[in-house]
């Protein structure tokens, strides 16, 4: 039997010789188990080879009292991404079990993204490229398209990927906006940032920017009557979480001209199906919660996430720790 046991969970890919690498340290100096459940392992049999493990690394799985009652020694969980969603860390800290994530790799692709957004948003790229493909070359069905120069891109929270974001637009000569209680003037003003009250990143933004995470204190932050202040040339972009939207209201909103349109990587469900009303509305431009996607984001997000496991298991400081016990 060997001296330690670390289970990788639920991984998001394939590339299983990441996990190895990010585990290569304590695998070299200590005797240590390493499993990877295949897809389609069931919770329950998932709790069984969790039970005696010392280190877990998982992505979509939720952590929750149940869990955590399985398991008898376990003292560390790592998430292969940022979002904590899915877990309990109120239950984790109960138990003793310290929770790390992993917030660099991604930070770049997503701020990629929401800036890709933005601009096939304001250049109305998508009906550009079906116009073409239907046979229609001609400018007219998209006007108006305003340009860039100028206009003001709003970001609702202002963390590290916002942070991303504002070097992006401010590249493109924008008048980039920011509301975070959190933080203070001079943060955003040393990045180039105005600080803004969150009725005038409402009522100004022509690209409103979502930057918030999921909490009972910010689900449906963005709701009917935020749509009714905006801006009817306006555009909002979310690449957080789709729960931190009032989605019914998102849909009324496009489909009345309330707001000019959307770029969504993120939706309410994250399992979809053609029949959610989203999918119906023309004028929102929608990707499968990618933002976070390259081939070298997924391969570091992997090792990172092992890491964090090997680091604390060899008495190393743990990077990005989201609790203390």
């Amino acid at each position: 039997m060997s001296e330690l046991k670390v289970v990788i969970v639920d991984s998001p890919s394939t590339s299983y010789e990441f996990f190895h690498e990010g585990l290569a340290e304590l695998t070299k100096q200590r005797d240590c188990e390493v499993i990877i459940l295949p897809p389609g392992t069931s919770r329950e049999e998932t709790f069984e080879v969790c039970r005696d493990a010392d280190g877990i690394v998982f992505c979509y799985f939720k952590v929750d009292e149940e869990f955590l009652g399985k398991l008898e020694k376990c003292k560390i969980i790592s998430r292969t991404g940022i979002g904590m969603n899915t877990i309990d860390i109120p239950a984790c800290t109960r138990h003793g079990v310290l929770v790390a994530n992993v917030r660099d790799p991604q930070t770049v692709e997503v701020a990629n993204h929401v800036a890709a957004l933005a601009l096939a948003c304001a250049k109305k790229i998508t009906k550009a490229n079906s116009m073409v493909r239907e046979g229609v070359w001609a400018m007219e069905p998209l006007a108006p398209v305003w340009r860039l120069t100028g206009r003001v891109f709003g970001m609702y929270g202002f963390g590290r990927i916002a942070h991303a974001v504002a070097k992006r637009m401010l590249a493109f000569d924008m008048d980039v906006i920011a509301y975070d209680p959190f933080l203070s003037t001079e943060e955003m003003e040393k990045n180039g940032v105005r600080a803004v009250s969150l009725d005038e990143l409402i009522e100004t933004s022509d690209f409103l920017s979502m930057h918030l995470p999921l909490t009972a204190e910010t689900a449906k932050i963005v709701n009917a009557e935020t749509f009714r202040r905006m801006k009817n040339t306006a555009f909002i972009i979310n690449c957080a979480r789709g729960g931190i939207i009032d989605e019914d209201a998102l849909v009324e909103a496009l489909k009345t001209g309330e707001i000019a349109g959307a770029g969504l990587d993120t939706i309410t469900s994250e399992h979809p199906t053609p029949d959610m009303p989203i999918f119906s509305c023309e004028n929102a431009i929608l990707t499968p919660h990618s933002a976070w996607y390259s081939e070298e984001c997924n391969n570091e997000l992997l090792s990172d996430a092992a890491k964090n496991v090997a680091d604390y298991l060899l008495g190393h400081e743990v990077r990005n720790l989201c609790n203390k016990i």
